[in-house]
C-alpha cells in the first residue's frame, strides 16, 4: 500500500517575506529563517497526501534542486514533524481530538487506550455532570457515576446535562440517558446510591482506573475513598470549590503520590487548625455552599484534561498538587504536598509541603552569591555588561575592585590585561575568588582583606569599582576620600548603589501559576533616610536571606556627598535587563524591567 505524506493537519502555516511560520504559539512553533523562494510552494503542495516520488517530481519541477537535494529536503521536513504520513478522516467521532494528541505529542493509540479505561464519578451535581459529558465526549470506554439525589429547579444554573422536565428525577438515571445521547459506543453504569461507607468503593468502585470525587460529605469520603484506592490500586482526585475558588486535586496515585492522611492538615485551613486537629463541626446548621455555573464548569474543564492525561500517561498539572482558581481573577494557586515518611496508610516516605506558607532554609551571603552571583543575579544580568562598557582596558591598566565579593568582574577584567587588586572584608567571600583565580591560573589579580578605610596602599588606580558597598556604610565621606587618594590624576570611580527608588519601597508578590508574581510596587516613604532592614531573594523569588541591615539615602543626597568628597559626576546610569533576560530569568525581568535596580554613577577627581 502506498504511504502518503502531507503537512500536520494541526499546522498553521505562513510565509511573511522570507521567513515562513509554522504552527502558532511555542514550544511547538517552528520558524523557518530567510527559508528559499520555493520553499513556501513545496510546503503548500503537501496540504494534500502526496507520495514521496510524486513529491520528488514537483519539487525539482519547481525549484533549482536535484533529486537527491530534494529527497533529502523532503526526510528533513518529516525529522522535523512539518509533514508526516499521519492519516486524517474528518468523518471519525474523535478525529479533533485525535489532531489536538498529535499537537501534544500523546501516544500513536490514544484514543484506543482511552476507550478501554474505566473511570468512576462520585456526585453527579455541576461538577460530576460537567466532568461526564466531557469523558463521555472524549469515548472513555467505561463510566461508573453515583449519586442518591434528585434533581432541584436550582440545579439547572450549572447541572447542563439535566432539563427543566427532569426535575424530581433521580440524577444518575437521567444522566444515564442524557450521556448515551452524547455517546452510544461507551459503557455506562448509574449507582443510584449515595456515598454513606467505605464498602461503596469496594462494592461499585474497585475497577477504576481513576475516580473523580466532586461530593464533599459525608466529612468521612475522603477517608474512606483513600483507604479503598489503597486497597484496590486506583487513583482518585477531587473536584469542588472552596468559597469563590475552584479546587482541583491533589491527585493521589497510590505509591508515588501523597494520600489523604498525608495532606489533610494542610492547605487552605492549615490557619485554623491546632497542632493536626480534626476540623471542628461547622456551627452554622443552616450552611449552604454557593454554587457557580461558569465556575463549575472551569473546575470540570480542568479535571477532565487532567483526568484524560493521566489515563494516556502524560504529564499532570494535579499529581500531588491541589489547584486553586480565583473566579474573579483567574490566578491560579498551587498547594503541592508530597507523602509523609510516617504516613499509616501510604509507607514510609519525606513528606514536605510547598505553597505559600511553605517556610525556607536561611542562607548565608557568600552562599548566595556562589549559588548565583555568576548567571543568575541582578548584578550579572544588569550590571557586568554595564561595567564591561565602562571601563575601558589598555596596557597597564590598573583596577581596584572594592567589595568584590565573589570576584565576577575582578577577574573578568584581568582575563581582559587588567592588574587588578581585589578587596573584599570577607574571608570567605575572598576564598572563593582564591579559588577561582587558581583555578584559570590568573596571574595579574591579587586579593586583599579588609576594610579599605584601614588598609595602607600605595599604588595609584585607573579606576575604583565600589559596587553595592555604599549602602552598608554609615559614613561613606571618609571613603570617599580614600577613594580619591587611590585614582590617578585622570582616574574614575564607579559608585553602583540599589536604586533609591527599589530600596525606599516594597514589592507585593502573589504566587500562582506555579511561580512568584511581582504585581504591584508600593514606594512608601522616599525621603526617610537612615537604617532600613531588607531581605533577599533568589532569581525564583523565594527569600533566602530574611534580614539584612542596609542604609537608605535619596539620589539627591548621594550626589551632593560625592561632590562635598571633591568629585564631578560625569556619568549617571540606571541599567535596564535585555529582552533575552525575559526568557532566561522571567522574574527577575519582572522586577527589574519595572522599576530600577541599581544606580550607577561615574566620577571624577575635581
Amino acid at each position: 500500500m502506498t504511504t502518503h505524506y502531507n503537512v500536520q493537519k494541526h499546522n498553521t502555516i505562513y510565509q511573511v517575506k522570507d521567513r515562513i511560520l509554522i504552527g502558532t504559539m511555542p514550544p511547538k512553533a517552528q520558524v523557518i529563517e530567510e527559508a528559499p523562494d520555493y520553499l513556501g510552494n513545496i510546503l503548500k503542495y503537501f496540504s494534500k497526501p502526496r507520495t514521496l516520488e510524486d513529491s520528488f517530481k514537483f519539487i525539482t519541477s519547481n525549484s533549482s534542486l536535484s533529486e537527491i537535494e530534494a529527497r533529502n529536503l523532503v526526510e528533513e521536513l518529516i525529522e522535523n514533524k512539518i509533514i508526516s504520513n499521519k492519516k486524517f478522516d474528518s468523518d471519525n467521532r474523535y478525529s479533533r481530538h485525535s489532531l489536538y494528541f498529535d499537537l501534544i505529542d500523546t501516544p500513536i493509540n490514544a484514543q484506543e487506550i482511552l476507550a478501554n479505561k474505566t473511570v468512576g464519578l462520585v456526585g453527579m451535581g455541576g461538577i460530576g455532570t460537567n466532568i461526564a459529558m466531557n469523558l463521555a465526549g472524549a469515548g472513555i470506554g467505561k463510566l461508573i457515576f453515583s449519586d442518591g439525589d434528585t434533581i432541584e429547579l436550582s440545579n439547572l444554573t450549572r447541572q447542563f446535562l439535566y432539563h427543566e422536565e427532569h426535575v424530581n428525577n433521580f440524577k444518575v438515571e437521567q444522566a444515564a440517558k442524557q450521556l448515551a445521547l452524547i455517546n452510544s459506543e461507551i459503557e455506562l453504569v448509574p449507582i443510584l446510591e449515595s456515598i454513606s461507607d467505605v464498602e461503596i468503593f469496594d462494592k461499585y468502585f474497585n475497577e477504576c482506573d481513576i475516580i473523580i470525587l466532586s461530593a464533599d460529605s459525608p466529612a468521612e469520603i475522603h477517608e474512606w475513598i483513600n483507604s479503598a484506592a489503597m486497597k484496590h490500586g486506583f487513583a482518585y482526585s477531587n473536584a469542588g470549590y472552596i468559597d469563590s475558588f475552584g479546587a482541583i486535586g491533589p491527585m493521589v496515585i497510590p505509591g508515588k503520590t501523597a494520600c489523604y492522611e498525608c495532606y489533610k492538615n494542610d492547605g487552605d485551613l492549615y490557619k485554623f487548625l491546632d497542632n493536626g486537629q480534626e476540623l471542628p463541626s461547622n456551627l452554622n446548621e443552616s450552611f449552604q455552599a454557593p454554587s457557580y455555573g461558569p465556575l463549575n464548569s472551569m473546575v470540570a474543564a480542568v479535571q477532565a484534561n487532567e483526568v484524560i492525561r493521566y489515563l494516556i500517561g502524560v504529564e499532570r498539572k494535579t499529581e500531588g498538587t491541589r489547584l486553586l482558581i480565583n473566579s474573579q481573577n483567574y490566578k491560579i494557586y498551587e498547594e503541592v504536598f508530597t507523602k509523609n515518611e510516617n504516613c499509616k496508610k501510604c509507607g514510609h516516605f519525606t513528606h514536605h509541603t510547598e505553597n505559600l506558607h511553605a517556610s525556607f532554609q536561611e542562607s548565608s551571603l557568600t552562599d548566595v552569591y556562589v549559588n548565583e552571583r555568576e548567571n543568575d543575579s541582578f548584578n550579572s544580568i544588569l550590571l557586568d555588561s554595564m561595567m564591561d562598557r565602562l571601563i575601558k582596558v589598555l596596557p597597564n591598566t590598573k583596577i581596584l575592585d572594592i567589595g568584590c565579593a565573589t570576584g565576577e568582574q575582578a577577574i573578568h577584567f584581568a582575563q581582559k590585561g587588567a592588574t587588578i587588586i581585589a578587596n573584599d572584608i570577607s574571608e570567605e567571600m575572598l576564598e572563593v575568588v582564591n579559588n577561582k583565580v587558581n583555578t584559570l591560573e590568573l596571574k595579574g589579580i591579587k586579593t586583599l582583606h579588609g576594610d579599605i578605610v584601614n588598609l595602607n596602599i600605595e599604588d595609584k588606580f585607573n579606576y575604583v569599582i565600589c559596587n553595592n558597598v555604599l549602602d552598608y556604610i554609615e559614613d561613606i565621606g571618609t571613603r570617599l576620600s580614600k577613594f580619591k587618594g587611590l585614582l590617578t590624576e585622570n582616574g574614575t570611580l564607579i559608585v553602583t548603589i540599589p536604586h533609591p527608588i527599589k530600596d525606599g519601597g516594597v514589592w507585593k508578590k502573589e504566587y500562582y501559576n506555579g511561580r512568584w508574581n511581582y504585581e504591584d510596587f508600593s514606594l512608601q516613604n522616599y525621603f526617610a533616610e537612615g537604617k532600613i532592614t531588607k531581605s533577599r531573594e533568589n532569581k525564583d523569588g523565594e527569600t533566602v536571606i530574611s534580614s539584612i541591615e542596609s542604609y537608605h539615602r535619596t539620589t539627591e543626597t548621594y550626589f551632593q556627598t560625592f561632590v562635598q568628597a571633591g568629585f564631578k559626576v560625569v556619568g549617571l546610569f540606571e541599567p535596564q535587563p535585555p529582552n533575552i533576560v525575559a526568557e532566561t530569568h522571567p522574574i527577575l525581568f519582572e522586577k527589574c524591567s519595572h522599576i530600577p535596580y541599581f544606580q550607577t554613577f561615574v566620577l571624577k577627581k575635581e
